[in-house]
């Protein structure tokens, strides 16, 4: 894992909801596809005094504007499902390298 992907893995942002509502996110990966660049996030909620994190990961789009990371709602249905598969695929490829590598020789 590059130091640049360890370092995201560690961070944490504030995004703003549609709702009004101020979500803080665990960024687990970016990564491209289609020329774009996207991230998925881990939303972490507050439960009492602790942090929890919730079980469904976000997918944004991470846009560069006025030398700034944006993230931003997917809004095309088609792309989210074309990035979804693509997560999926990754997924998978990850997990038959895991197997691979933990099968006796």
């Amino acid at each position: 894992m590059s130091k640049q992907q360890d370092y995201l893995e560690e961070q944490t942002i504030t995004l703003d909801g549609q709702d009004g509502q101020t979500y803080t996110c665990k960024i687990l990966c970016v990564f491209e596809h289609e020329n774009k660049e996207y991230a998925l996030l881990q939303n972490m909620s507050e439960v009492g005094s602790e942090e929890k994190a919730d079980d469904s990961p976000v997918i944004m789009q991470l846009v560069q504007e006025n030398d700034q990371a944006v993230f931003r709602v997917i809004e095309d249905d088609q792309e989210f499902d074309r990035v979804v598969e693509y997560i999926k695929q990754l997924a998978n490829e990850i997990q038959e390298d895991v197997g691979t590598e933990n099968s006796p020789e």
